[in-house]
C-alpha cells in the first residue's frame, strides 16, 4: 500500500467531493456559492463535531470566544470562500490547508484532519517494516498454515519479545514527532525576528522582513506586523451580491473616495494604506450610487 501523503489527503477529499457533490450537504454544495458556503457552515456548526472539528474551524474562522460563533460565520467577509469554490469547481487545482480542512468538515470525508489521515496508514507501515528487517510476520494465520516452530530457550523468547516491543514503541514515537513537525513547522513556518513586519501591497497587507525600510519592493513603507490587519484588511471589488451590512445593521464594508473620483472599498475600518485618511462606513447612498450591478467574475451575478 503507498504511504499517504500531503497531496493523497487532497486528492482524497477533491474525488470524494467529485462523487458524492457534498454528500448529506449536496443541497448546499453540489453547485457551492460564497453564501452557499457559508450557509452550509452555520447549519453544521452545531450538528457535526468529530474529532479534532473544533481545532479546524478556529484556525479557518479565527473566533473570538467571547462572540457568538454563528454571529461571526455571518459577519465574515463572503470573499473568504473564493479559493473555496474555485477548488470545488476545478477553477484551482490547489488550495490552502485550512480551506482542505475545512472542506473534509463539510463533506464528512474521513479520517480528518491531515495529521489523523497520515497516522492512519502508519501502522500499516510500521508492521510491514517490523517483518522485513526481523521475519516477523505480524499478520496472523490459520492454524492449518502454523508450522511447529523449533524449541527456543526461554529466556531467547522474551528478550526478542522484548526488543520487538521497544523497536515498535520507539518507532511509533520517531514517525509522530516526524508527522507533526512536517504537518505544522511546513505548513505554518515560524518567522524570523527579521520578518516581523508587514506592508501594503496593491489590495492586502503582506509579511516583509523589518529590513525593507524605509520602502519595500511594493512601494510602500513597512510597519510593525499586525496580525489582525494581515488577515482581514483587504482591497476588494464588489457588486451587488456583496453583504454590506451584517444582521444586526452593522456595516461590512468601509469605503474611500480617491482624488480621480473611485470609491475604493476594504474589509474593516481604519487608515488608508497609501493615504492614511480614515475610511468611511459604507452607507445605502454609496451603494446605490457607485456599486455596480455585477462584474464579469460569473460568480457574482446576482442570482448566485
Amino acid at each position: 500500500m503507498e504511504p499517504k501523503t500531503n497531496e493523497s489527503y487532497k486528492k482524497e477529499i477533491i474525488e470524494r467531493y467529485r462523487i458524492e457533490k457534498g454528500g448529506e450537504m449536496r443541497g448546499y454544495l453540489s453547485s457551492p456559492t460564497r453564501k452557499q458556503i457559508r450557509e452550509a457552515c452555520l447549519w453544521l456548526l452545531d450538528k457535526r463535531r468529530w474529532k479534532y472539528d473544533e481545532q479546524t474551524l478556529n484556525r479557518f474562522f479565527q473566533f473570538n470566544e467571547e462572540k457568538s460563533k454563528k454571529i461571526q460565520i455571518q459577519q465574515l467577509n463572503p470573499d473568504r470562500y473564493v479559493p473555496i469554490v474555485k477548488f470545488l469547481k476545478g477553477k484551482t487545482n490547489d488550495t490552502s490547508i485550512e480551506n482542505l480542512e475545512l472542506i473534509a468538515w463539510l463533506i464528512d470525508f474521513k479520517p480528518r484532519p491531515l495529521i489523523e489521515y497520515l497516522n492512519s496508514n502508519n501502522a500499516i507501515h510500521r508492521q510491514e517494516s517490523i517483518q522485513q528487517d526481523t521475519g516477523v510476520d505480524t499478520h496472523p494465520k490459520k492454524p492449518s498454515q502454523i508450522s511447529e516452530p523449533p524449541p527456543t530457550p526461554p529466556v531467547k523468547k522474551k528478550t526478542r519479545k522484548l526488543i520487538i516491543t521497544i523497536s515498535i514503541a520507539f518507532g511509533a514515537v520517531l514517525l509522530t514527532a516526524l508527522v507533526l513537525k512536517d504537518v505544522f513547522f511546513k505548513s505554518k513556518p515560524i518567522p524570523s525576528h527579521n520578518s516581523q513586519c508587514m506592508a501594503w501591497a496593491d489590495s492586502l497587507y503582506l509579511e516583509v522582513s523589518c529590513s525593507a525600510q524605509p520602502f519595500t519592493q511594493y512601494g510602500t513603507k513597512a510597519e510593525p506586523l499586525d496580525p489582525i490587519k494581515l488577515q482581514g484588511f483587504k482591497k476588494i471589488e464588489v457588486n451587488m451580491t456583496t453583504q454590506f451590512f451584517a444582521d444586526d445593521g452593522k456595516p461590512m464594508i468601509w469605503y474611500y473616495k480617491n482624488q480621480d473620483g473611485e470609491i475604493e472599498y476594504f474589509t474593516a475600518p481604519g487608515l488608508h494604506p497609501i493615504t492614511g485618511e480614515t475610511l468611511r462606513k459604507i452607507t445605502p447612498y454609496i451603494i446605490e450610487t457607485y456599486v455596480p450591478i455585477h462584474s464579469n467574475n460569473p460568480d457574482s451575478f446576482i442570482n448566485q
